[in-house]
């Protein structure tokens, strides 16, 4: 089979209007992390949304947070993934995916403390064997 030049440009298009909607998501949850670590954070916030869902259940809030950082680590790794492949047109390995998982987890303790940075490890975990099983 030949592959001409259109069939080329379009496969380089989908790929670069993937990579914008992961980075524009990993932009978002992002955000939401932020406001979220600066609403439990900041002292001056006197009824802040991390209040009201700690009043209805304290464990609300952790998993609210850690939901937050399994959404930046599958965008952001699917944002590496397609990056490698788009400049390199070589697959990430997995050195990329667990780079990218040490950090998500690190800016989930820094940000939330140990429990919300173990909770959203074990998720993160979860979706790095939902990739290993993709692969197979």
């Amino acid at each position: 089979m030949r592959i001409t030049v259109s069939e080329e440009v379009s496969d380089r298009s989908k790929m670069i209007r993937s990579t914008v909607i992961t980075v524009i998501f990993t932009a978002v949850f992002l955000i939401l992390a932020l406001t979220l670590w600066a609403w439990e954070s900041l002292p001056e916030v006197e009824t802040s949304p991390i209040d009201i869902l700690n009043d209805i259940n304290p464990f609300i809030a952790g998993l609210v947070e850690a939901l937050v950082m399994l959404g930046i680590f599958i965008f952001l790794s699917v944002t590496v993934i397609n990056l490698r492949m788009f400049l390199s047109e070589v697959r990430a390995g997995w050195v990329e995916v667990i780079l990218v998982f040490i950090v998500v987890v690190a800016m989930a303790l820094a940000m939330f403390g140990s429990a919300v940075g173990g909770v959203a490890a074990i998720f993160c975990l979860g979706f790095v064997v939902y990739l290993y099983l993709l692969q197979e």
